[in-house]
């Protein structure tokens, strides 16, 4: 049978690969440009953790009670699925943030994304705290 791929060297599979080259491949990749827009909402995203208005482990942290209360049932579930998605996001959006302060790529679109699935759901009023 051909060797199906020939770029394939078996003597490096499982090779160890040296500290300093581990050290350079964990480091998100710099050069991210974030809009106005996007660093005013990632700035409030913080500050909201900051202050414990958002739970990080808490989906619930997310909602606006006084909208979500007055929401039929099925909308009620879709808020709840996005509040679950959200707050993934939210977390590694914060996470990222810990490693550096200058923004990366994953960072850029994380927070855009973030907005834009917010910005999708609040169709019916200011249904998150952010």
């Amino acid at each position: 049978m051909a060797d199906l791929n020939p770029l394939y060297d078996p003597k490096t599979d499982n090779a160890t690969i040296a500290p300093e080259v581990q050290s350079m491949l964990n480091q998100p990749l710099s050069g991210g440009s974030m809009s106005g827009e996007d660093q005013a909402f990632l700035n409030l995203i913080l500050g909201k953790i900051e202050d414990k208005t958002i739970n990080l482990y808490s989906p619930s942290s997310l909602l606006n009670n006084a909208v979500y209360d007055a929401l039929p049932e099925m909308d009620k579930g879709k808020a709840d699925q996005n509040a679950v998605v959200l707050l993934t996001r939210i977390r590694e959006i914060y996470n990222l943030t810990q490693i550096s302060k200058e923004p990366s790529y994953q960072l850029v679109n994380m927070v855009d994304s973030l907005r834009l699935i917010k910005n999708r759901m609040e169709e019916h009023g200011d249904l998150f705290v952010i």
